[in-house]
């Protein structure tokens, strides 16, 4: 399997839903045991949109003039955590995986940007910073600074989320 988009999970539009079907079906089977996970969904979800301002401004100034735009042309998806998150923190996922076969843009990008609101957004799309909004943000390292630990704290958050949930439902 030396093909890149067969890691992409779910890409079928029938596994999608039965992805999500699934998160569904085990909340509201394990109900009290996720409480745990349920909290944490939520620091991360306050975590993230703390985040949204910079990354909005970000893109406001590199994004609209730029001549090789990463969502276009980036392998991006909803990985294991993010449907979590979503369940967890009751933010309706996207209607399908971002991508489904090789060759493909990402169907939520349009001619102004994602379509998604940022908290539907995989973590891959908050993370990643170009090299134009990277040199912007290294000319303000006080921002820089803030951006980085954010991004560290929401990968932890990320991490206990899918410990917690592991733990409660096995």
């Amino acid at each position: 399997m030396n093909d890149p988009f067969s890691a992409i999970p779910w890409r079928a539009p029938a596994l999608w839903r039965e992805a999500n079907n699934s998160l569904k079906r085990i909340l509201r089977n394990t109900g009290p045991a996720l409480e745990e996970s349920r909290r944490l969904a939520h620091r991360l979800k306050q975590q993230l949109t703390s985040t949204f301002p910079l990354m909005d401004r970000l893109c406001r100034e590199t994004c609209l003039d730029c001549v090789d735009i990463c969502c276009q042309r980036a392998w991006v998806w909803a990985d294991f955590r993010d449907l979590l998150f979503f369940h967890l923190a009751g933010i309706q996922p996207p209607d399908q995986q971002l991508l489904s076969r090789q060759g493909d843009h990402c169907r939520y990008g349009g001619p102004m940007g994602c379509r998604l609101d940022r908290i539907q957004r995989p973590f891959v799309c908050t993370w990643y910073l170009c090299p134009d909004q990277t040199r912007r943000l290294r000319e303000e390292p006080a921002q820089m600074n803030a951006i980085s630990d954010s991004l560290r704290r929401i990968k932890g958050l990320r991490q206990e989320l899918e410990t917690s949930f592991i733990q409660a439902t096995t």
